[in-house]
């Protein structure tokens, strides 16, 4: 069993019509979401004890939700073309009065797509609140492929912009909501920040954001002896995958690329200086 620290700055925005009324959002927090603040515990299940446990736990239902996806879809795919002539895959799970309810927009981690357990598990409380659900692709992945030679990157914040604008000005009395994991989770973090005080997100969830992640590869990339050198592999795995499904665009690139030092990439950090950072021009 675990005890949850709850950790905010020593201020935090208040927020209320009344000034008398007026709480921060830490209080908030403590208020409406107990099992958030300080006192309250984690008891994790004996069958997946500990974080690695969990994550293949994960990883497994992934395929559980994918085959059930096959048979049961509650996803209706829409594929948004942005202003550069990229293609995005939208998945959408409307509820009912879909023109006037919340929409959650939700972004996943590295490559991934409607069927993560995570995404999954979500929906389906989402579903029970009537709100709609909106899984936001990565470009050239989730079963879509690349329209340009510009793949994706944690840094790319334009794609999600031009799609919540869209979605925004399509649904304009639907108030807009965004959850992210991991890769996601860095994405709607800077975007949000970028976009400040006018972002038209109501609220935003961030979930396992890996704030830097220059030393977060890093520490995966070197620890050959570590049980995290298998995400390190996994991850480059599906970073390959997406490439060789994609090939054909991205070498479409203005771009001096080494296929060979490509596909042999054996770290992340490898792939991104032979693929990410040339074609975008870091």
């Amino acid at each position: 069993m675990y005890e949850v620290r709850l950790i905010h700055a020593k201020q935090t925005q208040l927020l209320g019509s009344k000034t008398d009324k007026k709480k921060s959002i830490g209080d908030i927090i403590r208020d409406e979401c107990p099992s958030l603040a300080d006192g309250a515990t984690f008891k994790q299940s004996p069958l997946v004890p500990g974080g690695h446990a969990q994550t293949i736990y994960a990883f497994l239902g992934y395929y559980v939700y994918y085959a059930h996806s096959l048979f049961r879809p509650r996803f209706t795919r829409e594929y948004f073309r942005l202003s550069d002539g990229g293609t995005v895959a939208l998945d959408w799970a409307l509820c009912d009065n879909h023109s006037e309810r919340p929409i959650v927009t939700i972004l996943s981690g590295v490559t991934g797509t409607s069927c993560d357990f995570y995404v999954r598990r979500c929906y389906n409380e989402f579903v029970k609140m009537q709100y709609s659900v909106l899984v936001v692709h990565s470009r050239g992945c989730g079963g879509s492929k690349l329209t340009t030679p510009l793949p994706f990157h944690c840094g790319l914040t334009t794609d999600y912009r031009e799609i919540v604008n869209a979605i925004h000005e399509r649904l304009p009395k639907c108030p807009l909501l965004g959850l992210s994991f991991s890769l996601g989770a860095n994405i709607m973090a800077k975007y949000i920040g970028e976009e400040g005080d006018g972002c038209p997100l109501a609220a935003g969830i961030i979930v396992g954001n890996p704030y830097d992640m220059y030393k977060v590869i890093e520490h995966l990339d070197s620890r050959m002896l570590s049980p995290n050198k298998i995400y390190d592999i996994a991850i480059l795995n599906f970073l390959k995958t997406a490439f060789n499904e994609n090939r054909e665009a991205i070498l479409k690139a203005p771009v001096d690329f080494n296929v060979s030092n490509i596909t042999s990439s054996s770290t992340i950090m490898e792939f991104t200086e032979e693929m990410t950072r040339k074609v975008f021009g870091y």
